[in-house]
């Protein structure tokens, strides 16, 4: 016989739901500690809370909720780095406008 407790999650349900809630908290601390633009902030911090939002549904995908965490994760790190963009992704093709073909 096992003494287990019906009331706990099974063991793979567990540890899953523990790495996205030190997930969650790492990019929470991450967030917090940002001295960057106010608007750039905000816009991380509403990704942050549609993140949160998003997990509550009872159809959440926690595989995809990792994911957003870790591409938000991302994104605070390179505006902390001085983009003052702190967009995902720069579209292709639009690097640095002042260089021209075969000057620079």
């Amino acid at each position: 016989m096992t003494d287990s407790d019906p009331a706990q999650p099974g063991p793979d349900k567990e540890p899953a739901t523990d790495a996205l809630a030190a997930k969650l908290l790492a990019v929470q601390r991450l967030l917090d500690e940002l001295d960057v633009d106010p608007d750039v902030r905000l816009r991380l911090h509403v990704r942050y809370m549609a993140i949160c939002t998003s997990l509550k549904l009872p159809t959440a995908n926690q595989a995809r909720m990792a994911l957003r965490l870790d591409q938000l994760t991302a994104d605070a790190q390179r505006a902390r780095g001085g983009d003052p963009l702190g967009q995902p992704h720069a579209p292709g093709g639009q690097g640095n406008h002042e260089q021209q073909p075969g000057v620079n």
